[in-house]
């Protein structure tokens, strides 16, 4: 639980964003579900050259509330998301 609150709140405290980090009624969550024996990263940005290889084992990433990435496919809500400028 330590290591989720200084990778979500914490951060998100520190510049302000009081809306984001943390799971509750009426602030934005964005979620990654996954497979903790499967997950894999194939991005490679020396070797064989594909940075945005999809990775292996996350099976839901939900941003804002709209489900991004389904059952490991992405969806067309990949717009959901938006820019925090300082």
């Amino acid at each position: 639980m330590e290591a989720i609150k200084k990778i979500t709140i914490l951060p998100a405290r520190r510049f302000g964003l009081n809306d984001i980090g943390s799971l509750e009624s009426g602030k934005n969550a964005d979620l990654v579900i996954f497979d903790f024996d499967s997950i894999i990263d194939r991005a490679d940005f020396i070797g064989r050259g594909e940075p945005d290889a999809a990775p292996i084992g996350v099976d839901y990433v939900i941003v804002n509330g709209e489900i991004v990435v389904e059952k490991g496919n992405l969806t067309n809500n990949y717009h959901s998301g938006r820019l925090i400028k300082r």
